[in-house]
């Protein structure tokens, strides 16, 4: 089966301006979504980081970040329901602030 190159091939007949629009498509590409949590899914996460605060255990945390999900892992030190966010003291020994509504999933280690 013969390999196609895709549009490499035509990218000598192509302008730089082309070139620069399609790399900036495909990267485009690659941005997701936020994911929509519904009712019951956000009690239950909420249940879970109340249960992780009270037991100190570690955890993993799926965020929502500029276009991708990370994972953080470490122990949650404090909720804060003013500025909505969890504090996350992660493995490096650093300090993360999460906002809630960026946490979609959260799962015990």
């Amino acid at each position: 089966m013969p390999r196609d190159r895709g549009s490499i091939k035509w990218a000598s007949l192509m302008l730089p301006e082309h070139t620069e629009l399609l790399k900036e498509m495909w990267l485009e590409d690659d941005i997701k979504s936020k994911p929509e949590l519904d009712e019951q899914q956000v009690e239950l996460l909420n249940d879970q980081l109340l249960e992780a605060l009270g037991c100190h255990s570690p955890i993993s945390l799926c965020v929502y970040e500029n276009g991708a999900i990370t994972e953080w892992s470490g122990t949650i030190s404090s909720l804060d329901s003013q500025t909505n966010t969890v504090t996350l003291e992660t493995t490096a020994q650093s300090v993360k602030r999460i906002a809630f509504s960026d946490i979609c999933q959260l799962t015990f280690k």
